[in-house]
Parts: C-alpha cells; sequence; structure tokens
C-alpha cells in the first residue's frame, strides 16, 4: 500500500469590532491556502457577522477535504 503525502493547509482569521453603534460591527479578514508547499497560492477574504465567518471556515476545509482522497468524512 502506497503512502499518500501529507497534506498541510492553513487558515489565519483575524477578527476585529468597528465601531460599536454599527448594526454589524465584527469584522473579519480570512487568509487561507490548501496546500503549504505553495504559500503563494492564498486567498483573502472578508466577513462581516459570525455567521459569514463561520461560513468561510466551513467552505476552505471543505475545499481542503475535497482535494485530497477523500478520506475524511463528515461526523454531523
Amino acid at each position: 500500500m502506497a503512502r499518500t503525502p501529507e497534506r498541510t493547509a492553513v487558515l489565519v482569521i483575524r477578527v476585529w469590532v468597528e465601531k460599536e453603534n454599527q448594526a454589524k460591527p465584527l469584522r473579519a479578514r480570512l487568509t487561507s491556502t490548501l496546500d503549504v508547499s505553495a504559500p503563494r497560492a492564498t486567498d483573502t477574504i472578508g466577513a462581516a457577522s459570525e455567521r459569514e465567518i463561520m461560513n468561510a471556515v466551513r467552505s476552505w476545509l471543505r475545499a481542503f477535504i475535497s482535494a485530497g482522497d477523500g478520506a475524511v468524512t463528515d461526523a454531523e
């Protein structure tokens, strides 16, 4: 049985609160790569709510899983 090479991805989330009197003061910048061996291949997106942040994290994780051999499954 051949061993598959290890894959490593990175997601950095920077979160801050803008003017608190705004309707949606929460902000985030998510910077990611699906392969640290090619660090120049990064993606950066912004989010303005907890839901948007969680959706972005979920999308990134699903992209990482789908780029692999599919051996990882969702436990939900």
